[in-house]
């Protein structure tokens, strides 16, 4: 997939396509200095479209957590669409010459980014629908049109 061909409507159509968790049992699993959860997603009514979402929380602040939404094109092309992060860091927009100060922020992909050369998700801007890693996931499954799932889903934020 060349992802220089993707236009800002069309990240914006992946973003809205409806789609449905399929391993809503998703483990924690430790990586790093962080724990990390993979929801695997599937396109509602087109399967072989397939996403994931991905949360991880530092394991020593539950303050520091990016909860993403990424289009899985195969194993070796996959591309961040959306990422919900604490805010526990100030981020400076390239393109923009802006700056989001240290508060909740979200990350979208953007044509600009990608036809650039930059990180694709390397725009961000503030963002007050939430103030938790929990919140984050909620925004992101209503944001990104994902079927709701048992409220567990996300269980057990805070225990390993």
């Amino acid at each position: 997939m060349d992802f220089q061909t993707l236009s800002d409507i069309d990240l914006d159509a992946m973003r809205r396509a409806p789609k449905m968790i399929a391993n809503p049992a998703a483990r924690w699993m430790p990586k790093g200095g962080h724990k990390e959860k993979n929801f695997l997603l599937r396109h509602s009514t087109s399967p072989t479209e397939t996403y994931r979402v991905f949360v991880r929380v530092s394991s020593s602040n539950v303050g520091v957590f990016s909860v993403g939404l990424a289009r899985t094109f195969s194993a070796d092309e996959v591309l961040v669409l959306v990422r919900y992060n604490g805010a526990y860091h100030s981020h400076r927009n390239v393109l923009e010459g802006t700056k989001v100060p240290a508060a909740y922020h979200r990350h979208m992909t953007t044509q600009r980014y990608i036809r650039a050369g930059l990180d694709p998700s390397g725009y961000a801007e503030p963002i007050s629908d939430y103030n938790s890693v929990d919140g984050a996931f909620d925004c992101l499954c209503r944001d990104c049109n994902i079927a709701p799932v048992n409220s567990n889903s996300l269980q057990a934020t805070l225990d390993f």
